[in-house]
């Protein structure tokens, strides 16, 4: 890639960024326990007694009020609302949000690009422009979360030692590595999940031991600040601020009401209905952004080309999270667009697709850019929608994303910078965000160039994306009703379907148009009301299923020898004498 497609790829990820940082997003329990920590700590103290008005995510302990995040964004903004509240600059939650939320996203992408772009050239910026419009990393890179902030070091810690791999061993990037790992669990304590497939990744390599414990020293630099603020705010440096959790204030203010821990920190076993709910209820990771279906076959693709290390490390971030938010309390983290406990697993996610894009273009264009507008209207209107989905058992409202498309066409959208100068909040207010989208849009598509239009390809993107409608349409009806009936037979119907879906565009990518007859009675599944029967809905899933599994069995067949014959061939050819 030459000098100039290389600055219109960095300036394709960046200006969407900016793009976020234009927006007013309203303000939340979330961003005011963040916002009331950076302002204790700012008068020298822990404590929340005194900003309880900027303040709604709480822990109550020995009398006193203290946020229930863990402490990095608010050390990271510390510095930076100082020298603002000394010269007498606003120095609020969205001027906070510049730094500790639009900073670390405009690097994020910028990483997954350099990664993806070494993996399937000509197709990183691409991936990364997925990141950053089709993925929720759009609407958090407008709020005062800490979810940007954490899984950037998550993924920083991984890019400094894909580099180190790339040359002699180094262990002081190593260490490095494993000090970005420290401070994404000092960000959010779930990251240590990542840190330890990042520490997996990190010892993949001779000398294990000395690479070890060199990454063991960095996590440990980058834990401490955290384990020095747990001993000043409560005395002990394995006391975590989201015990004691305030789940209801008491009516005098000063009232503590907690709630009983389920599991070990509200987190047990992962369960399978919930996974499902997470993927495929209405503010599901893949009925809101089906692009990261495709990233799974890019982990597969990326393991055929011989980058084993780093598909295992992005299969096991990946199932690591899912593992720990299907056992969390509350999976989709209340109030949000979209189930944001998986946040640290997506740009991992995210470099693979550069394959995808590479290998199936047309599908992979077409999934993102539902994904992208998913994202931008909620982005654009409304992005923490109320937590009534499929975790809760009601039957009703299943689809209140729609309030999303409502808004948009309506012309009714968030506040924005111009807001502040009188501009309101329609059209115009939001021109500068929806422009800095179409921007890095038009100029990925600049840099990525024309891409190879194969009839198949186009068939087979036509069924992903009526596949993903129909579950769209379908999932969240059946796994409600379940919720609401105490019944299975819902989920094992979403289950069945999903796997009649990657079964049949399977097909049709090998096969052509043709192949995908056996799968016509799932259009039934467009019905709305067969969402309510179960049994029937169970019924044709599997049916279809069978017939085409029944169909590709000498086609499966056939794979299984082939790829015996290569793995054999492998083994007994020397690489020098291939051709």
């Amino acid at each position: 890639m030459g000098r100039r497609e290389g600055l219109y790829g960095v300036l394709a990820v960046v200006v969407i960024a900016l793009g976020a940082a234009s927006l007013l997003q309203a303000f939340g329990f979330n961003q005011g326990a963040h916002y009331s920590l950076v302002k204790a700590l700012y008068t020298g103290t822990p404590k929340l007694d005194h900003f309880q008005a900027y303040s709604g995510d709480e822990s109550f302990y020995q009398g006193h009020y203290f946020s229930n995040k863990a402490p990095g964004l608010a050390f990271l903004c510390l510095p930076f609302y100082a020298v603002l509240h000394a010269v007498g600059l606003p120095s609020g939650v969205h001027v906070l949000a510049l730094l500790g939320s639009v900073l670390p996203a405009a690097i994020l992408f910028l990483l997954v690009r350099r990664v993806a772009e070494d993996w399937a050239p000509r197709y990183g910026t691409a991936a990364a422009a997925s990141l950053a419009a089709g993925t929720m990393f759009l609407p958090f890179t407008s709020l005062f979360f800490s979810h940007v902030l954490a899984a950037f070091l998550g993924f920083a810690a991984f890019f400094l030692l894909w580099r180190e791999r790339r040359g002699p061993p180094r262990l002081v990037l190593v260490a490095a590595a494993g000090l970005l790992a420290g401070l994404a669990v000092t960000t959010e304590y779930p990251l240590a999940l990542v840190g330890f497939a990042v520490g997996c990744y990190a010892i993949a390599r001779a000398p294990l031991v000395r690479r070890g414990l060199a990454y063991t020293a960095g996590v440990a630099a980058g834990v401490l600040p955290l384990l020095l603020y747990n001993r000043w705010a409560f005395g002990s440096f394995t006391h975590l601020a989201y015990s004691n959790l305030v789940l209801y204030r008491g009516k005098t203010g000063h009232d503590f009401v907690g709630r009983q821990q389920f599991g070990f920190h509200d987190v047990s076993a992962p369960r399978g209905r919930v996974l499902l709910e997470v993927l495929f209820a209405p503010r599901g990771l893949l009925r809101l952004t089906p692009i990261f279906a495709l990233g799974a076959v890019g982990i597969v693709l990326l393991y055929r080309r011989g980058r084993k290390a780093e598909a295992l490390l992005v299969a096991g971030v990946s199932a690591l999270i899912l593992g720990y938010d299907t056992g969390f309390v509350e999976p989709f983290g209340g109030w949000g667009p979209g189930p944001r406990y998986l946040m640290p697993m997506l740009p991992f996610l995210a470099v693979p697709l550069a394959l995808a894009f590479q290998r199936l273009p047309l599908t992979t264009i077409a999934l993102a850019l539902v994904s992208i507008g998913w994202m931008v209207a909620g982005t654009a209107t409304e992005p923490l929608l109320p937590n009534n989905d499929a975790t809760v058992a009601k039957v009703g409202d299943i689809a209140n994303t729609s309030v999303w498309l409502h808004r948009f066409v309506h012309g009714d959208f968030t506040r924005t910078v111009l807001s502040s100068a009188g501009a309101g909040h329609g059209w115009i207010a939001i021109a500068p965000f929806l422009l800095a989208v179409v921007a890095g849009l038009a100029l990925t598509a600049l840099v990525t160039g024309p891409l190879p239009v194969r009839r198949r390809e186009a068939e087979t993107a036509a069924v992903a994306l009526l596949g993903w409608l129909l579950a769209s349409l379908t999932a969240p009806v059946l796994l409600r009703h379940d919720r609401a009936t105490g019944s299975s037979l819902g989920v094992l119907a979403v289950a069945a379907l999903l796997a009649c879906i990657v079964v049949t565009a399977a097909r049709v990518n090998r096969s052509g148009a043709l192949a995908a007859l056996p799968a016509l009675p799932l259009l039934a599944f467009g019905l709305h009301r067969l969402g309510y029967h179960q049994g029937w809905a169970l019924l044709d899933a599997l049916v279809v299923l069978a017939v085409s599994l029944a169909l590709e069995r000498q086609a499966l067949v056939g794979w299984v020898g082939r790829e015996a014959s290569r793995v054999n061939y492998r083994r007994h050819v020397p690489a020098r004498g291939r051709p």
